[in-house]
């Protein structure tokens, strides 16, 4: 039911309703201006008025609304912007489950994110991070020149643990992660623009594995790696990973195990080429298993970015000496040179992706079902087909074991340890 206003209320509420429209007028601030002295005491006549029924003057907005339908509320409960865990803490316990599907590799890079996101934001309680602050990461990233499919994946790293923090009650500020959105471009679009590496051509390898090759790469890991590689068309990662125990004799075939992939796809078992076995690759493996070593490749350290780090920019400085300086021509272009040779040959498809762990050719699931247990035996004759037009006897050492550079290693080992 509506109440009856008394007449003196009334019309000083129509008179202030029509001056809040014509003046500056805001009791809460102090503001009060009229035209001249006739609009200013119809203003004051009618502020009297409602002082004298409620003690005080009212505030612009409540002299507005007075008399007015009162407005629709909003029915959606409020979110409460609750105490939280820290940031940091937070992000301990989703590595920590991470840790049953994701790959070492993938779990540091992770955390060197949020480490990055932590230090230009505050380790905050989880809950205080809003858009804006997504917002702010972003166009941080995008200020220090970073690319935007690098944008796009840091985003989505922190796109990933935020709703991790959601399903699992740790961030209720919101139902959606504050980096939603936020990518640069469709996925799409950026791949298009995004320029593919390159396979060798025959003269560039001749240049690569020419005579200054075994001076420039002089060290086992240095020497072995752009080599297996060659025939592998394994990913510098995967390869510098190596464990002295992936190497060994499968069903008689000597086989390398790559476990560090990519990807669980990139898990694999590719056949040793008969090129690197008459060049001592097998007798190098066995020398490391025998001296006790982890790695295969030991004189390698783990870095921010894997143990891959200086056996690339060995290969990087050697390209740039040899003048192949284009950006489509580095390390990775050896797994684009297997990938299309061994196409050229006529290889069973399947076969191929087997070899490269390349999960992404496969197109239909009939076509996947096929690929998985490929026999060895099939993928030895498939891969032994592989050939390059190189002297492979300049390639030749004395001692493929690297004998005494391994017992150097072994030594500053040992001290090390003790």
């Amino acid at each position: 039911m509506t109440q009856n206003k008394p007449p003196a209320l009334s019309q000083a509420l129509e008179a202030l309703d029509k001056a809040s429209n014509r003046f500056e007028f805001d009791m809460s601030k102090g503001i009060m201006k009229a035209d001249g002295p006739e609009d200013h005491a119809r203003l004051m006549e009618a502020i009297q008025a409602y002082k004298e029924l409620h003690g005080t003057a009212p505030s612009l907005q409540e002299a507005m609304n007075m008399g007015r339908p009162d407005l629709p509320q909003s029915t959606a409960p409020k979110r409460l912007i609750t105490r939280s865990k820290k940031f940091s803490e937070v992000v301990a316990l989703y590595l920590e489950e991470r840790k049953l599907d994701n790959k070492e590799n993938t779990r540091k890079e992770k955390a060197r994110t949020y480490a990055d996101f932590a230090d230009l934001l505050g380790d905050l309680e989880i809950n205080l991070f809003t858009k804006a602050e997504g917002v702010q990461w972003k166009t941080h990233d995008m200020a220090r020149g970073l690319k935007a499919n690098s944008v796009n994946s840091r985003i989505g790293e922190l796109n990933d643990l935020f709703k991790w923090a959601i399903n699992n009650g740790h961030y209720t500020a919101s139902d959606k992660s504050p980096v939603d959105g936020l990518r640069i471009g469709k996925k799409s679009q950026l791949a298009s623009k995004t320029q593919s590496y390159e396979p060798f051509t025959n003269d560039e390898l001749k240049k690569i594995f020419g005579t200054g090759y075994l001076k420039k790469f002089n060290k086992p890991d240095f020497y072995w790696v752009p080599l297996v590689a060659l025939f592998t068309g394994a990913r510098r990662e995967e390869l510098a990973s190596l464990k002295s125990s992936n190497v060994s004799t499968v069903d008689g075939i000597p086989s390398i195990q790559i476990e560090e992939g990519k990807n669980q796809n990139a898990r694999r078992l590719v056949p040793i080429h008969p090129q690197l076995m008459e060049l001592g690759f097998m007798d190098y493996a066995q020398h490391v298993q025998g001296l006790g070593a982890e790695y295969l490749f030991p004189y390698l350290v783990d870095g921010p970015n894997g143990r891959g780090k200086n056996v690339g920019r060995q290969f990087s400085n050697w390209l740039g000496e040899l003048g192949i300086d284009s950006p489509r021509k580095v390390f990775h272009s050896f797994r684009h040179t297997v990938i299309t040779r061994l196409h050229a040959t006529g290889a069973n498809p399947a076969h191929v992706m087997q070899i490269a762990g390349h999960a992404d050719e496969a197109k239909g699931v009939h076509f996947k079902t096929y690929t998985h247990d490929v026999g060895l035996k099939a993928l030895a004759d498939t891969l032994g087909a592989l050939r390059y037009a190189l002297d492979f006897q300049t390639l030749r050492i004395e001692d493929p074991r690297f004998s005494k550079s391994l017992h150097r290693w072994k030594m500053q080992n040992n001290r090390s340890n003790t």
